[in-house]
């Protein structure tokens, strides 16, 4: 969606581990190599090397594509070990404080999509969310860069 609308959607990932045995590592694995700037490479390794060959998530193979996308192993590693940890609490407890409860689990300006939908369904929504803040933009004096925060954060749902 995000080439669709190259301007208007910023898409955001947050960790929410639902099978904390499988998930964990991969999900540390894929907060590393966002620090990195290497987020997208590696989860796209991860699903293709990793879950979609055999599900070999372990600690092992997740090294293994790290080298593989070109990631500072002593870095990866450090991060994994560290502060990684904590960016999945903070996610998995955020996520879980809206009401998330599974993946995949989406949000469009605060509007909650829950499992895998069709394309044409987040077009729809997509659709729907522009003509409102466009409208609001236009008439009601909202700027652009203010819009989020007031209508989502301030004025949106707090939890599902």
């Amino acid at each position: 969606m995000a080439k669709q609308y190259p301007k208007d959607v910023r898409i955001v990932y947050k960790h929410f581990v639902v099978h904390p045995q499988q998930a964990t590592i991969p999900a540390l694995a894929a907060c590393a190599a966002d620090k990195q700037g290497k987020f997208h490479q590696m989860y796209e390794a991860i699903w293709e090397k990793g879950f979609n060959a055999g599900r070999n998530l372990s600690q092992e193979n997740m090294d293994k594509l790290a080298g593989e996308v070109g990631l500072n192993m002593q870095k990866f590693k450090a991060d994994m070990d560290g502060d990684c940890k904590n960016v999945i609490r903070q996610d998995q407890q955020q996520m879980a404080s809206v009401g998330v409860g599974g993946t995949p689990a989406f949000f469009v300006n605060g509007r909650f999509l829950s499992g895998a939908r069709p394309p044409e369904q987040f077009k729809a929504l997509i659709d729907e969310e522009l003509k409102k803040a466009n409208d609001r933009v236009g008439k009601e004096g909202t700027t652009a860069s203010n819009y989020y925060q007031k209508w989502v954060m301030e004025k949106g749902k707090k939890s599902l």
